[in-house]
């Protein structure tokens, strides 16, 4: 059936990234004493993660979220973004719209 002007274009929705899991010997324990095992739940937590815990991980010197991306799932892109990141909030929608396949 031909399109008509002025219908809609479908777009396929593009797949999600699959997020690898850190082997245990790499989880990433955080200041409060949490374990996360994948990039997702870093981002899944942000919203409730105390400032000084955050802070602890992410400040001038430092900043252990990207190193970790980096160093254990060999994400260059996603830890340079997240190095450029200000603040827990854009931490969060960084992971996940990479995850999403959206940058």
């Amino acid at each position: 059936m031909p399109r008509t002007k002025g219908a809609a274009k479908k777009t396929a929705a593009k797949p999600k990234k699959a997020v690898p899991q850190a082997p245990p010997e790499h989880y990433f324990v955080l200041a409060d004493g949490r374990v996360l095992k994948d990039y997702k739940e870093l981002a899944d937590i942000m919203d409730d993660l105390a400032d000084n815990v955050y802070l602890h991980h992410v400040n001038k010197e430092r900043n252990d979220f990207a190193k970790w991306i980096e160093d254990i799932f060999q994400d260059k892109e996603l830890a340079e973004r997240l190095r450029k990141a200000s603040g827990k909030h854009n931490v969060q929608l960084i992971i996940y719209r990479h995850i999403l396949g959206r940058q």
